[in-house]
């Protein structure tokens, strides 16, 4: 919600895109968006930055990845203004099968009742459903449950309540939505 509304004031605005490498293994090309000068000669202002000092966004780091203002690669010289819409982050009921599906490898944000939480040796698995392949589940590395766990979170407490979590829909069928930060989930209720 509050990452929507600071969009919104940049809906209809040109936004330059600036692409920093290669693509990766996933072909995703590592790239920042930009507020074009207001007059010649200011320098563009990063809207990452300006939505995080808005308290618009929260950082979402990725393992391995280098923090946002240095970059591991000089930028390619590539830079593309455009007046195209942003799309916004997509909304999907974790119970709704059939939205869930149709969302598989984008970027999402997944909200729903947690029903059950499975811990594994390597991963704990956070269901919307009691019964596998009824609807997505969240995925949390180890290490991440135990940050989790650290902060207060058990497997009987979760049950029942609200969470959101952000991430790409992936797995077998589309119904698993890996974890990699603590920021990336949202405990409602």
């Amino acid at each position: 919600m509050r990452f929507d509304a600071g969009l919104r004031s940049f809906r209809d605005r040109p936004l330059g895109l600036t692409i920093h490498g290669e693509p990766d293994r996933w072909g995703r090309l590592p790239a920042r968006l930009s507020i074009p000068p207001a007059s010649p000669g200011e320098p563009a202002q990063d809207l990452a930055q300006l939505l995080l000092r808005q308290g618009s966004a929260l950082p979402l780091p990725e393992p391995g990845a280098s923090p946002c203002e240095t970059p591991q690669k000089a930028p390619v010289q590539k830079t593309v203004t455009s007046e195209t819409q942003v799309s916004p982050q997509v909304a999907v009921d974790g119970h709704d099968l059939a939205a869930v599906k149709a969302q598989e490898g984008r970027y999402v944000m997944l909200e729903g009742r947690i029903a059950s939480v499975g811990e594994r040796s390597q991963r704990t698995y956070l269901n919307f459903s009691r019964r596998p392949k009824e609807a997505a589940s969240i995925v949390l590395s180890r290490s991440l449950w135990r940050e989790l766990k650290s902060a207060g979170w058990t497997a009987s407490h979760l049950g029942g309540k609200r969470l959101r979590a952000y991430g790409v829909l992936s797995g077998r069928d589309g119904l698993l939505l890996e974890v990699a930060s603590r920021t990336a989930l949202e405990l409602i209720d």
